[in-house]
């Protein structure tokens, strides 16, 4: 008995600028879709005995058409070879409201294809597989349905949940809407627990890993292996199979303080000329920079150094007592508190507020230079 988790597809995932040109859609939109594919074809390789995919197959509640399309004509796919799925609901496609509807629904009348989507613990059959499945569910809710899921009389039984897990590591993406549940119910009489939500490859339990997401979403996951899991029952062994993604590449922190205009140019010269960019996702950050520093970089020359990569993102930290300058006689000291006292007081969904509120601070210090 063969199985194979895979999750975190976050079909209709786009970011950036960039244009795929062959098919004239975002490139990040594409790279999802295609990472998708290859992990069907994989699939469809390995022919396994199940495919079960924990979570976030889109990354949206209301997806695109263009994601549903493409979702529907991949499951197709693995209908048609007669390969069992049971696919559930992660945080990303769960709506808040019931009222909403799912767009799970579409996938009810497909052969072969088991979607689990109304908060609550379902159990699959699959001839000698019994797979018990829990979709993203809000609150104590997710802790009570979990008390349920229990091994039944069958030859293997697999559970398969979305969620943060809480142990000795705290296994997390720092979301809006994350539920986190304890290392404890994740119960060790299963024969293997398909875990979904957390972005990178971990065995949480012996009898428990997180396949990890199929493209990478965040510079926390820089240098991190994308693939899915390829699960041997009989045999009681597991093999994470690496599967191509787009390069992230965080090429670190320049420490400006006691840098001059010249010192840090020639800093940012050597650190992205020395790195092969072309086609990746690239990060350089500066921290402690000055204002007059930071309004006297010349961005255009900046990106230039990094022309090749598939995008560049130079991330600037001025120095926080330089935020008190004046510009046209407008204080960027009183726009910073009040920036700062606005979010402090308004909620902010699926980002980290703290990221938030230093892109605004580099905003702010920006406009001034502008305006100058």
């Amino acid at each position: 008995m063969r199985i194979v988790h895979v999750s975190d597809t976050h079909l209709g995932y786009s970011a950036y600028s960039k244009v795929d040109e062959e098919s004239g859609l975002n490139q990040r939109e594409m790279d999802f879709y295609r990472a998708f594919e290859r992990r069907v074809d994989k699939c469809l390789e390995l022919k396994p005995d199940a495919v079960l995919h924990s979570g976030d197959l889109f990354d949206a509640v209301r997806p695109t058409n263009r994601a549903i399309s493409f979702a529907l004509e991949q499951l197709l796919r693995l209908s048609e070879a007669r390969i069992p799925v049971v696919v559930i609901a992660g945080n990303h496609s769960t709506p808040r409201l019931r009222e909403t509807g799912s767009v799970f629904k579409i996938f009810e009348h497909l052969d072969h294809i088991y979607p689990v989507f109304r908060e609550e613990y379902e159990v699959v059959q699959l001839g000698d597989l019994v797979v018990h499945a829990l979709p993203h569910c809000e609150g104590e809710r997710l802790a009570s349905e979990a008390s349920r899921m229990s091994p039944q009389e069958s030859k293997w039984n697999v559970a398969m949940l979305h969620a943060g897990i809480s142990s000795l590591q705290v296994f997390r993406m720092g979301e809006f809407n994350e539920e986190i549940l304890p290392a404890s119910y994740l119960k060790p009489e299963f024969d293997y627990i398909a875990l979904g939500h957390y972005h990178n490859f971990a065995e949480v339990t012996p009898n428990a890993c997180y396949s990890g997401s199929s493209e990478r979403l965040s510079f926390a996951e820089a240098g991190v292996e994308k693939g899915m899991i390829e699960v041997d029952l009989e045999r009681g062994k597991r093999r994470f199979i690496e599967m191509p993604s787009r390069p992230m590449l965080d090429l670190g922190t320049i420490e400006a303080r006691d840098l001059d205009l010249n010192a840090l140019r020639a800093s940012l010269q050597e650190r992205i000329g020395s790195q092969d960019v072309e086609g990746k996702i690239v990060r350089v950050s500066v921290r402690n920079v000055s204002y007059e520093n930071y309004k006297n970089v010349n961005f255009h020359w900046l990106r230039q150094l990094a022309a090749k990569a598939m995008h560049f993102e130079p991330k600037f930290e001025v120095r926080t007592q330089d935020l008190s300058l004046q510009g046209k006689g407008t204080s960027i000291g009183a726009l910073d508190k009040e920036w700062v006292a606005f979010l402090d007081g308004y909620p902010v969904e699926r980002v980290d507020k703290a990221k938030v509120r230093s892109r605004g601070l580099e905003y702010l210090a920006k406009g001034v230079e502008e305006s100058d």
